[in-house]
């Protein structure tokens, strides 16, 4: 880690050679658990238990999304932070669709002059997205391990990168009276230029990792209905593939913008 990201910012507290070896051997007791009990998905409820008493579950998260780590190529593995069970549904039913790493992120901000979300979280963003190779040292280049914020104080290492730009279908299992039903909406990743793009991050919690979403849908539109605060995507269009999925599956399909 401290070779192939763009820096690791140790400051002797949150972020400390310790905690990151913590949260290396939290990613390999993850593995463990996941060949032993044959898990296709998995959640890690983090808080507060051990963001407060162990370490974060950042790199945990994200290296079990990337499609390898450390010790080479893998297949990703869905595992949603916490805990959010429809969030993995929706990224495992993304992640076969594509064959690629799924999105997870808060809906965290709307920057109405520029009609943007920032889709940012603690640390479920793969490192894939920083700059969707298949080098992974031209992803980890973009990332920067920052200290956990003062939201978590065990520490511990906070993933950050921007996404890359790029087309993106955007998807979420909901629930309504009972029934599920999916989100769906097209939509891009967007960047800007260095100053820019770090006066957007600053607005928000800068070190954890951010895309700037464009949705085709109206904000109007999409503050009006969907239901959840968790938004999950992965890149290319998909929008017919999961109207199939959920006429497959009985689920009710919400279509946004022109993927209505």
């Amino acid at each position: 880690m401290e070779r192939r990201v763009k820096k690791v910012h140790y400051d002797g507290q949150r972020l400390t050679p310790e905690l990151l070896e913590r949260q290396i051997r939290s990613y390999y007791a993850m593995r463990e658990l996941i060949e032993e009990w044959h898990l296709d998905f998995t959640g890690i409820k983090g808080q507060p238990e051990l963001t407060n008493h162990f370490c974060t579950m950042d790199l945990t998260e994200a290296f079990l999304n990337d499609p390898y780590d450390w010790d080479g190529p893998k297949e990703p593995h869905v595992c949603a932070t916490e805990a959010d069970m429809d969030g993995a549904l929706s990224m495992q039913i993304l992640k076969k669709l594509s064959g690629t790493p799924a999105f997870f992120a808060d809906i965290r901000h709307y920057h109405a002059d520029r009609d943007i979300w920032d889709l940012c979280n603690s640390g479920e963003h793969a490192t894939w997205f920083a700059a969707r190779s298949d080098d992974p040292a031209e992803n980890l280049r973009h990332v920067q391990l920052f200290p956990s914020d003062d939201y978590f104080p065990a520490g511990g290492a906070s993933i950050q990168h921007l996404a890359a730009p790029g087309d993106f279908t955007f998807a979420r299992l909901t629930r309504k009276d009972g029934r599920y039903r999916m989100h769906v909406m097209r939509g891009s990743f967007e960047q800007y230029d260095d100053a820019a793009n770090e006066a957007l991050m600053q607005q928000s919690t800068y070190v954890w990792p951010h895309a700037f979403a464009r949705l085709e849908a109206s904000s109007e539109e999409f503050l009006s209905r969907y239901g959840s605060n968790h938004i999950h995507a992965v890149p290319g269009d998909y929008v017919a593939e999961l109207r199939a999925v959920c006429d497959m599956l009985d689920v009710d399909y919400d279509g946004f913008g022109a993927s209505a």
